[in-house]
């Protein structure tokens, strides 16, 4: 709604509201003068010639000063309520702004199998730092899931491979945020919806830059030229690839695909990240393509 500039003035709004009034206040008295000027000779003349003028022009006078005033005190006194409104909406609007982006370390978390992830704060989200590698649910049920052209050796760098049948454990779609959905998530997580994925994409600055903040830097895994890869967020983010509806493997080192809580019979939401760019993409996949997973905390 306002530049950054205007914000971070924002005093000055009222500093010019405060001259305003001070310079209609002093140009109020002149202009009464002007006008009193305007008709000095009139009122002379009205008194020689009617000894009595001045007991009647005295109460007209005072009447028409007091309907000329009230006027104008209404207006400055809407002049003033509109500008502290404004500035307190601009004041407030310029203090959530300048809050800056918290990105701390979360601590860890511990799936049924014992695998131990790091976690990071991003903003108000508590997210897994690590791909899901869980072979059971959290109450010990099997999961059914995939290591990368079935090596177990890329499943611990990288993280293993759900589809949505198996990172939903059957639950319907939800768009919700919180999702709601534990799925595959260990106790106290959850599978994220598309809007969780867009609150951290927009707190990484939006979609053209929030993938590079959030890509694991340099090539040790990510194919040349990794563009924009910061790792910023530490999020650090693996190019895990997928494995296709067609059981085809594909992307490992060039993209990785992140599940999320939005399915249904003709496709699901998953969110991209490419070796060649900085974006993070929400794109719809085949329903029965299999990804890796983040989780984040509820």
């Amino acid at each position: 709604m306002f530049a950054n500039p205007l914000i971070r003035c924002r005093a000055s709004w009222m500093v010019a509201l405060c001259f305003f009034c001070l310079v209609s206040l002093q140009a109020w008295p002149a202009t009464e003068k002007n006008r009193s000027s305007v008709g000095q000779n009139q009122t002379t003349q009205a008194a020689s010639e009617n000894p009595g003028f001045f007991e009647k022009e005295e109460p007209v006078k005072a009447k028409m000063n007091s309907k000329r005033r009230f006027p104008l005190l209404v207006v400055l006194g809407a002049a003033l309520a509109v500008g502290a409104v404004v500035y307190f909406l601009v004041s407030k609007k310029s203090s959530e702004e300048d809050q800056p982006l918290v990105i701390r370390p979360a601590g860890t978390v511990t799936d049924f199998d014992g695998n131990v992830y790091q976690t990071v704060q991003i903003a108000d989200q508590v997210w897994m730092a690590e791909n899901l590698k869980s072979t059971h649910y959290s109450d010990g049920s099997p999961i059914s899931s995939l290591a990368y052209n079935s090596n177990e050796a890329n499943a611990q760098t990288y993280g293993r491979l759900y589809a949505p049948e198996a990172f939903m454990r059957g639950a319907a779609g939800s768009g919700a945020n919180p999702s709601g959905v534990q799925g595959a998530a260990p106790r106290g997580w959850h599978i994220p919806s598309p809007a969780e994925w867009q609150k951290l994409i927009a707190a990484l600055g939006g979609t053209a830059f929030a993938g590079g903040k959030m890509k694991e830097g340099g090539t040790a895994h990510w194919l040349s030229p990794n563009s924009g890869a910061t790792n910023e967020s530490v999020f650090t983010a693996l190019p895990a690839g997928m494995r296709r509806a067609d059981l085809l493997f594909q992307w490992l080192g060039t993209r990785c695909v992140f599940a999320s809580s939005q399915r249904n019979s003709n496709d699901q939401t998953i969110v991209m990240l490419l070796h060649d760019s900085a974006d993070a993409r929400l794109e719809g996949f085949h329903p029965d393509d299999a990804v890796s997973v983040r989780c984040v905390k509820d």
